[in-house]
């Protein structure tokens, strides 16, 4: 039995290239076989996250059913841990955790784009004289003005001398737009402690910006605590594994800061 191609990319902030790799040979097959913009990269590496999390989770369910009446674990701890990196090994979880939490960035105008309606602006943009690489771009980049069209194609005011060609491509590119982003994030969803704060903000209108503060404090520490117990064992290893990363740099100048601080009083 043959291995099939390996479709693999390279998140970045510029265009990323869609690579096929051979699972035999081990050889690039083609190494320009497209481009992904932001908006198919930051689906695929959610698909991605999301089904190595199912694979760890049902790696920890297995692990927990007996096993005939000897009640023995489907898997010994040194076997799970193996496995559990063959699913997820700790640089991809960095790369795929770092491209994410950039893509994700509101600033960002892929967030307010479709499939469909990046289908349908590269459908528009095939009509006129662009490169693949400019269409790219400004998918990407969602120019919202006319300057900003400089920054994807080249010679623009040569290649578009005319006013009107100019304001049929700026509008081509605002209508493929919707006004609010669309890839939401769990923060962003409603919960019932919101839900409860919106019906009683009648009734909380004459307390003062300080107790209004503390209260919103002492909900989202407590939405906090309902999200963690919530969480099953599979996904508290995954955010311990995040909480690891983002703690490497400190080292331990933060202990003999305190330290210091600590003498000093």
């Amino acid at each position: 039995m043959q291995a099939g191609p390996l479709i693999t990319f390279f998140p970045s902030p510029w265009p990323c290239k869609l690579t096929l790799l051979s699972l035999a040979s081990r050889q690039t097959v083609d190494p320009r076989a497209g481009l992904l913009c932001n908006h198919e990269v930051l689906m695929i590496l959610r698909q991605q996250r999301d089904g190595r999390a199912n694979q760890i989770k049902k790696l920890t369910q297995q692990k927990a059913k007996p096993v005939g009446a000897l009640k023995r674990k489907a898997y010994p701890q040194e076997e799970e841990d193996d496995e559990r990196d063959r699913i997820q090994p700790q640089d991809l979880h960095t790369v795929t955790f770092e491209a994410i939490k950039f893509l994700q960035d509101p600033t960002h105008p892929h967030l307010r784009q479709t499939t469909s309606s990046v289908d349908q602006l590269l459908d528009k943009l095939e009509r006129l004289d662009l490169t693949k690489a400019e269409r790219l771009q400004i998918v990407n980049l969602a120019p919202s003005k006319l300057v900003h069209f400089v920054l994807s194609i080249d010679d623009f005011e040569e290649r578009f001398p005319g006013p009107d060609e100019r304001e049929h491509l700026l509008s081509i590119v605002r209508d493929h737009l919707s006004s609010e982003p669309i890839a939401t994030t769990r923060a962003d969803a409603p919960t019932l402690k919101s839900t409860k704060s919106s019906k009683d903000g009648r009734a909380c209108s004459s307390l003062t910006s300080r107790t209004a503060t503390t209260t919103h404090v002492v909900q989202e520490e407590y939405d906090d605590d309902q999200e963690v117990m919530a969480l099953d064992e599979a996904t508290r290893d995954e955010v311990d594994a995040a909480n690891e990363l983002m703690d490497e740099g400190m080292g331990d100048g933060g202990n003999e800061e305190m330290a210091k601080e600590i003498d000093e009083d």
